[in-house]
């Protein structure tokens, strides 16, 4: 039951490790630029901007800029962390903060500024930048540097890299056709004319007309251009319920439903995976912004260029935004904003332009031939700089990711499924953000709780249980009992310590912590008392409905299938050879990242997509059947168990039976399962347990969609607890998830008392 506790209490681990205050001295972690550890006298400067897998070229650049550094600074050490590894950026930095590790510089998305600026983790640079007299502001895009300025307008980072939003095209696919390519003043009924001209059936299958990118940056341009916004000018109401709005989104409805020459592949979990117009099968991509570049220079099969997005009423675009940020509690302020200043300037911005991470917020360099190639794809380059006159940031001012999530489903049933029309999707997912927006408020103006208060909490449900335990565990009969006790006690004393403080202790905190609205960024003391609303709010909460269906619907297939298919093994292998065991337990103890990653490849190969007239992997009928054919890999445990049961019924009994004529089916029927019930019944516990915590799979696989036809429960505690930093509303849907646990584990024990059976007595 151990394993349940800790993903049960995912956020709570978070929970127990927070401190009140300060940031611990000496902590080390990740990879560092230099493997010894600082010494006393050494100033050590930990920096988290790359990842050194997908950008091995800014990596090696970074080296070389932190080696310039430490000997322009005799004494200082930059120690260099990757970005990548255990999950996405912004969630590891999150996790990062949250348990207080060291960290000095960091780069951020624009549309996470203000949460980490409301949050109290970010330098404010101003003071730094009033006493250089090398800075010149005039030498960075204005449009950029004041996306990183506060309310109070001092200046927080510093530009890495932006990109408007344009359209991508395939060059041979418009020559084919005969089509002149787009160029800067074509409308959305010339892309229409395009994408019709275009979508049609060649020897590789289905040509498309076009992929539409679907998060929220992506279709921000159509609502602009169409004269629509999404929110009210003081930020307070979501109004993508309002015509202009909803007509840009009909727009795009039409052309996946009613014109069908649209691809459903650039959605919100494709983002960074190779897509339909990677594969040379759609004539026009986008609204998307110029990272692309870095994943597009490796096609070799046909040409392609940017242009302008398609102009409606007006012309506008998004822009995307990273900027390099320093964190508060940094040790040493001054030597945090020097290397900021040495990140944004020439070499790294360079660097970054060459090999097609965006455009540079430094002028000169996105002026130079390191920004504008004419010989290297894509050759109008040209293009996201001119985009920058109408170019837009959303509104910067509250959880964008969970805004996302709010949008998803409802979009995707729109734009992807056809499942609602485009008045109902918008009308529906202004009720969802207005609810959040009416939430946040609410829960910023609650009055904070003191620390004592969430700690007498803690102990006095700590103390009932364990007063609990001593009233209802009886009192030996004699003194020897007695004595046996004690020495039992002194036995697991050291266990039992462990258990209160590891994983009791974790439990109870957060279940004082489901009482309150908190972020593990912020110290606990600045939680704030919400009492029950966190569990009043599941009753609203749609996402959380979905997850639990999706969580029962699988536990409710695979769990049958995993029980069915482990027995029937165990019987074929329990007479064969020992390599047949190996064999069918090996898939086992594969990485459930790694299993992830080759079923996602086989959920969505395209064998798989003409048998089903569809790809696997983004059906919503089919991706929960494809994680319970998926969970049949995992069968090799409970078929061991199963093979150990079997092993130990006596052969007597088969013997009598057969001599008294009993044909093999009664032999399975009044021998094999009445002695197996015990093993049987352990197995179902055990597999009840673990599908309602399946998490690493979608996780890895689908991140919840398509749309949310896979949140799982505990991806949805995940993303609640360490994407969207709710931590006090994680904290309560994981006592539901517990509560519900041993609610069907009682039910199955007690159930299990008319058909389990012990040498001869009932349970």
């Amino acid at each position: 039951m151990k394993k349940l506790a800790w993903m049960i209490f995912l956020a709570a681990a978070v929970v127990s490790s927070a401190r009140t205050a300060g940031w611990p001295a000496g902590t080390t972690v990740g990879t560092g630029f230099a493997s010894a550890e600082p010494s006393s006298e050494e100033q050590v400067l930990r920096v988290m901007v790359f990842d050194p897998t997908s950008m091995k070229e800014a990596w090696d650049q970074l080296i070389e800029l932190a080696r310039e550094f430490e000997d322009d600074n005799p004494g200082v050490r930059v120690k260099l962390l990757s970005e990548g590894g255990g999950g996405d950026v912004l969630t590891k930095l999150k996790i990062m903060l949250a348990a207080r590790q060291p960290l000095d510089v960091v780069a951020i998305d624009v549309l996470e500024f203000s949460t980490f600026l409301a949050d109290g983790v970010l330098l404010d640079l101003q003071p730094y930048f009033d006493r250089d007299a090398t800075w010149d502001p005039a030498a960075y895009y204005q449009t950029v540097l004041d996306a990183f300025r506060g309310p109070n307008g001092h200046l927080y980072g510093l530009p890495s890299t932006f990109t408007p939003y344009v359209m991508y095209y395939n060059m041979d696919i418009l020559d084919r056709a005969g089509i002149s390519y787009p160029t800067a003043g074509w409308t959305w009924q010339d892309l229409l004319a395009i994408a019709r001209a275009c979508t049609q059936r060649t020897d590789r299958g289905r040509q498309w007309g076009i992929s539409i990118t679907q998060w929220p940056q992506a279709l921000a341009p159509w609502i602009w251009q169409n004269g629509g916004r999404f929110f009210n000018d003081d930020l307070t109401r979501c109004t993508l319920d309002e015509p202009e709005a909803v007509e840009a989104i009909e727009f795009l409805a039409r052309l996946f439903h009613v014109e069908q020459i649209a691809a459903t592949d650039a959605t919100i979990e494709g983002q960074l995976t190779r897509g339909e117009f990677q594969a040379g099968n759609v004539a026009l991509y986008g609204p998307v912004g110029y990272w692309e570049v870095y994943r597009f220079k490796e096609i070799r099969d046909f040409k392609w260029d940017v242009c302008p997005l398609p102009r409606g009423k007006e012309a506008a675009t998004s822009i995307a935004l990273r900027s390099y940020v320093g964190l508060r509690h940094s040790k040493y302020p001054e030597l945090t904003y020097k290397f900021i200043r040495m990140l944004a300037e020439e070499k790294m911005s360079r660097t970054l332009a060459q090999i097609g991470n965006g455009v540079p917020g430094l002028k000169k360099v996105a002026r130079s031939e390191s920004f504008l190639k004419p010989d290297v794809a894509p050759r109008s380059e040209q293009v996201f700089l001119d985009a920058i006159e109408h170019a837009r940031f959303l509104p910067v001012f509250a959880n964008w990711r969970e805004i996302r999530h709010l949008l998803q489903a409802e979009l995707q049933d729109c734009l992807i499924f056809g499942k609602t029309d485009a008045k109902t999707a918008c009308a529906q997912s202004a009720v969802k953000i207005n609810e959040f927006l009416r939430r946040e408020s609410y829960e910023r103006n609650r009055p904070p709780a003191p620390v004592w208060l969430l700690a007498t909490i803690t102990a006095a449900v700590g103390l009932g249980l364990l007063a609990a335990f001593w009233i209802c565990r009886g009192q030996p009969p004699h003194r020897l009992g007695r004595s046996e006790e004690r020495a039992g006690y002194r036995f697991i004393g050291l266990w039992a310590l462990g258990f209160v403080l590891f994983t009791m202790g974790p439990m109870l905190a957060s279940l004082a912590l489901s009482l309150t609205a908190w972020t593990s960024i912020r110290p606990i003391s600045e939680a704030r008392w919400v009492g029950l609303d966190n569990y009043y709010r599941m009753f609203a909460d749609a996402s959380f409905w979905k997850s639990v269906w999706v969580t029962v619907e699988y536990v409710a297939f695979s769990v049958p299938l995993s029980l069915t298919l482990a027995l029937g093994l165990a019987l074929l292998v329990r007479r064969g050879h020992a390599v047949f065991r190996t064999v069918y337990y090996m898939p086992t103890i594969v990485s459930l990242v790694a299993l992830g990653v080759i079923w996602r490849w086989i959920l969505g190969s395209d064998w798989i997509t003409a048998v089903l007239g569809a790809r696997w992997i983004e059906s919503e009928h089919w991706i929960v059947p494809g994680f319970v054919l998926m969970s049949v890999w995992g069968v090799g445990v409970p078929m061991m168990i199963f093979l150990a049961g079997l092993q130990g019924i006596d052969s007597a009994l088969y013997e009598a039976a057969r001599l008294d004529g009993a044909p093999r089916w009664r032999l399975f029927a009044h021998i094999t399962l009445p002695q197996l019930a015990p093993v049987l019944l352990f197995n179902l516990v055990m597999g009840v347990i673990g599908a309602f915590q399946v998490f690493a799979q979608p996780y890895v696989m689908t991140g919840g969609g398509p749309g949310n036809a896979s949140l799982f429960y505990v991806l949805y505690l995940f993303k609640t607890a360490f994407r969207f930093q709710h931590m006090g509303y994680a904290c309560a849907l994981g006592w539901v998830l517990f509560l519900t646990l041993l609610g069907l584990t009682l039910l199955l024990l007690r159930q299990a008392k008319s058909w389990v059976h012990y040498e001869g007595a009932t349970v």
